[in-house]
């Protein structure tokens, strides 16, 4: 069954029933058994989710602290990609290891990747070790956020899933919102490994309480799983090997596509090392898809027959929306820096009013959605509505703006919220049941592609312009040329700039923001 503009997610109750026509007795009573042990597991998964992406916001304040200690700020953006690296390669593994393993081990192991790769950058005595730490904590943090949705729509009754999915979004809105200012309270105390070594003990925690609280409610899930075995079984007259050729060539695909979004902005497109990563891109891709359309006795680890399905377009719907989010509001800290010289925690407080206002739009919409049904109607209004207070952040941010002005980026996060908590509940409507766990997976790495895609294109967009503007309005400035460079390589020497000058480079700043806020309307058409 396909979903259209009518399409509810919580059907109307029928004269004898009262419930979702595929909610079953079976899974009416599950849901009931698993009703009082929920509580447990999921506070520890929320911490855990809340930690994940606190740890990313903490690296978008520090990263620049932590790149300049081993004396490589031109290649600091790499604690970010190194992450996303790791992230969207094992992404479509905890899927299917998942299926296979059940859902306690990867989680447990995904835990376990988190920490030491937090432990590895805290004592990390080179920069390529610190990457290496990133990349280990992008693979535990990928199965920390995608194995707590896969269990949630496991476990829950399917008119909870809105609900509780927003709990899950309002943990990775909080963690975001937290972490910069807390990344960049501790670089300027502690310092800043220990704000990677203070992680590990906490993700232990919540993987004690989540190996707990998943073991009282085992023997259900496993019962629910063993009846899905046998049913696909049933179907199969042979063993289907895992996916370890198409597994191969994503990840270096995917490794290399994020490794050339890094580098562009360092090095032209013609360039043999940017050529020489696309051709190795683009031939593991074209790889990929052969291996994924003549599978032989593989199991499928990303079946192309979802992406031609509505899975499809809820994934690129998320590349985009995300994409186009995370590319202004990880301008947020620097735009207030750069315009008012303040430090690396005010600057990350600034993100507070759009994670709260985008905490809050994800509780509404699961409400909301839990009580009406009709998510598309819902989700459109509030696309439209986000697109529209980009338009006024356009406007109102290329010049200095006051308190009450920084607010505008409450109904900004506000809004956003609602669609990405709508986007999920047509993924989960559109999903067959056996295929959950790898929609859930390709939901999440077109989010962290996004991401990537976003933070990289506002930051190219943005610096392009900066340096075009600062050109005209430098050039009577002697050895202006020399002072570009260095402002483009550290922002921090524009406090030692004379006033006239400095004048004259946060006016620069603020004349070329547009082009931020501007990234929804190129998404959007």
């Amino acid at each position: 069954m396909t979903t259209d503009e009518t399409t509810q997610l919580l059907a109307k109750p029928a004269a004898d029933e009262g419930r979702w026509p595929e909610e079953s007795d079976c899974s009416a009573t599950r849901t009931t058994q698993i009703g009082k042990e929920f509580g447990l597991w999921q506070i520890g998964a929320l911490c855990g989710i809340l930690l994940a992406y606190a740890d990313t916001s903490l690296v978008w304040a520090t990263h620049e602290t932590v790149s300049s200690h081993f004396d490589k700020l031109g290649n600091s953006s790499w604690m970010m990609t190194s992450f996303t690296i790791g992230y969207c390669v094992t992404l479509p593994l905890y899927g299917r290891l998942s299926d296979s393993y059940g859902r306690l081990r990867p989680l447990i192991a995904a835990y376990c990747a988190f920490c030491i790769g937090c432990t590895i950058c805290g004592i990390g005595q080179a920069y390529w070790q610190v990457i290496l730490g990133r990349i280990t904590t992008g693979c535990g943090a990928s199965g920390i956020i995608s194995l707590a949705s896969i269990i949630i729509a496991d476990i829950a009754a399917p008119s909870n899933v809105a609900v509780l999915r927003s709990y899950v979004n309002i943990a990775s809105t909080v963690g975001l919102s937290l972490g910069g200012p807390l990344g960049g309270f501790l670089g300027g105390t502690v310092g800043w490994r220990w704000s990677f070594l203070g992680q590990p003990p906490i993700a232990g925690v919540c993987c004690v309480l989540i190996a707990r609280g998943l073991r009282m409610v085992s023997p259900i899930l496993e019962e629910h799983e063993r009846q899905l075995e046998e049913c696909e079984n049933a179907m199969k007259q042979e063993v289907l090997a895992f996916d370890f050729p198409g597994a191969i060539t994503l990840a270096i695909g995917i490794s290399a596509f994020l490794t050339v979004i890094d580098l562009q902005d360092q090095r032209s497109w013609g360039h043999p090392l940017v050529l020489s990563i696309t051709i190795v891109g683009a031939i593991s891709i074209l790889a990929f898809l052969a291996l994924e359309t003549y599978p032989g006795n593989r199991e499928l680890l990303i079946p192309l027959r979802l992406v031609k399905t509505e899975i499809g377009v809820f994934c690129a719907g998320q590349l985009l929306i995300v994409g186009s989010c995370h590319g202004f509001v990880s301008q947020i800290a620097p735009y207030f820096k750069n315009t008012r010289g303040v430090s690396d925690a005010e600057g990350g407080g600034q993100i507070i009013p759009s994670s709260i206002g985008n905490a809050l739009g994800n509780l509404i919409a699961g409400q909301v959605i839990k009580r009406f049904g009709s998510y598309k109607r819902l989700s459109l209004s509030a696309l439209f509505l986000n697109i529209a207070t980009s338009l006024l952040i356009l406007f109102q941010w290329s010049h200095p703006i006051n308190t009450l002005e920084t607010l505008i980026t409450f109904p900004f996060g506000f809004f956003a919220g609602i669609v990405l908590a709508t986007q999920f509940i047509g993924l989960y409507i559109c999903s067959p049941k056996k295929h959950m766990a790898t929609a859930i997976s390709m939901y999440y790495m077109s989010q962290q592609i996004g991401i990537a895609l976003g933070i990289s294109f506002s930051s190219s967009l943005l610096k392009q312009k900066f340096k075009a503007t600062l050109q005209e309005m430098l050039v009577n400035v002697p050895e202006y040329q020399e002072i570009i460079k260095k402002i483009l390589v550290d922002s921090s020497l524009v406090t030692l700039l004379p006033t006239e000058v400095k004048t004259l480079v946060q006016k620069s700043y603020l004349n070329s923001f547009w082009v931020v806020p501007g990234i929804p309307f190129r998404f959007a058409y």
